[in-house]
């Protein structure tokens, strides 16, 4: 069976664990090419092992997405190799938590880097193969921290936050192409709930079951498939009229959250 990306080259930022891990093989299982990319040269290869171990096409590229030049050479590389981008997956980031008035401007910049920055570069470095071969997806991972706010993670949560308006924006931006020279062009947001990954390895048992209880259907999320799923549906050709939307994939957690 024909999956609904085959054809298709996806870039997925951070994909050497986790969360970016687990979309980057539901792509590949749909039939994209993946490009693994990350900063830990070890995680990628494992990544791309796996993937190219099931059946699948992958190359890993590693680079700092917070550095305009690296995430240019990485889009640059993935056309040259495969003749065509037609997915991005922001997903790359880190947690540096401190209370605000105790973080410093280091930890503030590195993780406004990554999530913030990093997404616009990738957007802006991949729009004009979009817009050349009239198909272009980004997908952004936010997080539901952004409508609630979280405790000693300013950082993360004006990032997440961030990535919400720059979804709306390049949304808009996209359809201005599409409403003038026709083509398929769309950028949307997905907030995971809880996964297993390096950032939530350090949470205490008790705030783990805590969390676990207030999600309406009692389980963490499985990345590949209950997470890079809904990646895939956003990727595909069938989301051809979902744009600038923010969209849960976090078992109801949403629900919970704020009360």
């Amino acid at each position: 069976m024909v999956g609904k990306l085959e054809g298709r080259v996806a870039i997925v930022t951070g994909s050497a664990r986790g969360i970016g891990r687990g979309i980057a093989q539901k792509l590949s299982d749909e039939g994209a090419k993946i490009v693994v990319n990350g900063t830990t040269q070890d995680a990628i290869d494992e990544t791309v092992e796996m993937i190219n171990g099931e059946g699948g096409t992958a190359r890993g590229i590693r680079a700092d997405v917070r550095h305009g030049s690296e995430v240019e050479a990485m889009i640059e590389s993935t056309v040259a190799e495969w003749g065509q981008l037609d997915i991005v997956v922001n997903n790359a980031g880190v947690n540096r938590d401190a209370m605000f008035e105790k973080m410093t401007e280091d930890q503030w910049d590195e993780v406004m880097d990554t999530h913030l920055k990093g997404a616009w570069l990738m957007c802006k470095y991949a729009a004009p193969h979009f817009r050349a071969q009239s198909y272009g997806r980004v997908i952004n991972v936010g997080s539901e921290g952004a409508m609630f706010g979280n405790m000693g993670m300013v950082n993360y949560v004006s990032a997440k936050a961030g990535m919400m308006g720059l979804t709306m924006t390049i949304s808009r931006e996209l359809g201005r192409w599409v409403r003038k020279e026709g083509g398929d062009m769309t950028c949307n947001l997905i907030m995971p709930g809880f996964n297993v990954t390096r950032m939530t390895d350090g949470v205490p048992d008790e705030l783990r079951q805590n969390v676990l209880d207030q999600i309406v259907l009692g389980r963490v999320a499985d990345s590949r498939e209950d997470v890079g799923s809904v990646v895939a549906f956003l990727a595909s050709p069938d989301a051809r009229y979902v744009t600038g939307s923010k969209i849960g994939a976090n078992g109801g957690l949403h629900m919970s959250l704020g009360t």
